[in-house]
């Protein structure tokens, strides 16, 4: 083993600790034996299987992993030729080294299309075999030390996941809200699954005697979660639970429509919750569940509900589940937005279609109650600031602005304060949509041309890297797009957004991976661009209505 440690240092390469296994495949059983008695440990190869033909070979690597498949070419039942294709088609990390008696041409030629590493005559000169060897145990060392670096990347990634999940969630109820798009493009790299109908939060304080600081450890804290985790995956609640301060937790919960109203759902839950808590961690816990939205949007209003009602019954030092109630005396600080006809409305102004933009406004406004004469100026304002501040961020990604296309400034509330009654405002809101609408449609005019090969690159982008990390602003910088225009014309042109398109060649790929039988759930989930195991099953259910294994199996024959 001198020499060859003395090989790696003249070459500057580290020797690999691991073997690498190897199968040896030949019709004769004497030049199978002889093959076998080589000195294959010297290049770290060990023997890990013999065959007689192409068949039994393939057999054999369903059950037993292999790095390198010496085969001869003329066998009988499958030749050399076509197990190399087989092992390329289904093994392609697995190294082939053909050995072959036949000088002809076209053994070669079809040998290294067939994804062949190395191609020896015989017979094989024992130099000229150690040369092949070692070069072929050089090029896998280099291929494992890749694998290495990339597994250590992939982990720290998953590894920065929650701290980046629990930043996104804490900004969303404490920062100014994202626009929509923004914010599930976010929740899309962060693997963050909330694609139910109903979006709701609680605040869940912790309190115990053991503790007089406030304080609690980690592993009680721990606990809750799982209890939390348990329970709602139980109900069919998806969630997410956020750290606060001293033994409080912010619960983000997100559940599709039943027989049972979502609210009431809720509470059967989380008095099971409570019951289990204190179970299993003798603590008492003082729940606030917030009012049920439709949007995910509405979290901040909803933890500000669930985390008032919260601490108002701390105070009184009460324990257990507490709803608030709009008719309770401690009303948030806005009502509920429409946030749907916002995005709707905003989208059709963007895409410069007249109709749809004063549709959607119109149910916009219709949704806020503005259809009176005006009472209260501070609650127009709470409904229209975020909207002209919406559309402000959308024109501005746009290359427009307000101040370009009808000599609006901010703060919008001095446009709002022109007009004395809610009817003149409707109407001149009307024409200020309109106005913009069509000199967007100018825009998307002039620039139309280009959208439709613009589109047809990102999808084949798509297909093509499907595993990596892609989001809506480097597809639109790829095209020389804004990524605001970009987006409307993706929509266009394919019939969805871009988060669901990309989702959905995600799940075709992961669905046609999983008709093969080689590689692992978890490593369909990765090749698929989800390095979160999780997150990977509960989306590929949500899109085909099976686990990944469920899927797989209806396809086994037995």
């Amino acid at each position: 083993m001198k020499r060859m440690h003395d090989y790696y240092r003249i070459k500057g390469v580290s020797p690999m600790n691991d073997t690498y296994k190897m199968m040896i495949v030949d019709d004769e059983f004497e030049i199978r034996e002889g093959l076998n008695s080589f000195y294959w440990e010297r290049f770290q190869f060990q023997v890990t299987g013999l065959a007689a033909n192409g068949k039994q070979a393939l057999d054999l690597m369903q059950r037993t992993d292999v790095d390198i498949v010496l085969t001869d070419i003329k066998m009988p039942v499958m030749d050399g030729i076509e197990l190399s294709r087989e092992i390329a088609m289904h093994y392609p990390h697995v190294k082939i080294v053909i050995l072959s008696g036949y000088k002809e041409f076209s053994y070669a030629r079809d040998a290294l299309q067939a994804g062949v590493s190395e191609y020896l005559l015989k017979p094989v000169d024992l130099k000229h075999l150690s040369e092949s060897m070692m070069k072929l145990k050089l090029q896998l060392d280099a291929e494992r030390l890749s694998s290495q670096k990339l597994q250590s990347y992939e982990n720290q990634l998953a590894g920065s996941l929650p701290a980046a999940r629990d930043y996104f969630f804490q900004s969303l109820i404490e920062d100014t809200l994202p626009e929509y798009h923004e914010a599930k493009e976010k929740m899309s790299l962060l693997e963050i699954e909330m694609n139910a109908t109903y979006y709701c939060c609680a605040a869940l304080k912790l309190e115990t005697k053991s503790y007089h600081d406030g304080t609690l450890p980690d592993n009680i804290m721990t606990k809750v979660h799982t209890i939390l985790e348990r329970h709602l995956d139980a109900g069919q609640c998806q969630s997410y639970t956020l750290r606060k301060k001293a033994g409080e937790l912010a619960v983000f919960l997100n559940l599709n429509a039943t027989s049972v109203p979502p609210r009431r759902s809720l509470s059967l839950l989380f008095e099971q919750i409570i019951g289990s808590i204190e179970q299993e961690t003798a603590c008492q816990s003082i729940v606030g569940l917030g009012e049920v939205y439709q949007s995910f949007l509405s979290f901040p209003d909803s933890f500000k509900q669930a985390r008032s009602v919260m601490e108002r019954n701390i105070f009184w030092e009460r324990g257990g589940l507490f709803l608030w109630e709009p008719a309770d005396g401690h009303p948030v600080e806005r009502k509920e937005y429409p946030y749907p006809y916002e995005t709707k409305l905003l989208d059709a102004v963007l895409e410069g279609n007249l109709d749809n933009s004063l549709l959607h406004f119109q149910q916009f406004w219709n949704s806020c109650g503005l259809d009176s004469e005006r009472d209260e100026f501070s609650i127009v304002l709470k409904y229209l600031t975020p909207l002209f501040t919406m559309l402000e961020r959308r024109l501005d990604l746009h290359g427009a602005s307000f101040e370009s296309m009808a000599s609006l400034r901010i703060p919008f509330s001095e446009f709002i304060e022109r007009y004395p009654t809610m009817s003149t405002l409707k109407m001149a809101l009307d024409r200020l949509i309109s106005d913009i609408t069509m000199q967007i449609k100018k825009i998307n005019d002039d620039v139309q041309t280009t959208s439709h090969s613009a589109v047809q690159q990102v999808k084949k982008y798509i297909e093509e890297h499907c595993s990596e990390k892609i989001t809506l602003n480097q597809m639109a910088d790829l095209v020389y797009l804004n990524p605001s225009y970009f987006s409307i014309q993706f929509k266009r042109e394919t019939g969805i957004n871009f988060i669901d398109y990309l989702k959905n060649c995600r799940m075709e790929k992961a669905k046609e991976l999983l008709r093969r039988i080689d590689l692992k759930v978890y490593e369909i989930g990765e090749l698929v661009g989800y390095l979160d195991r999780k997150y990977f099953a509960t989306t590929f259910k949500s899109h085909t209505k099976l686990t990944p294994l469920e899927y797989r199996q209806s396809f086994i024959t037995y």
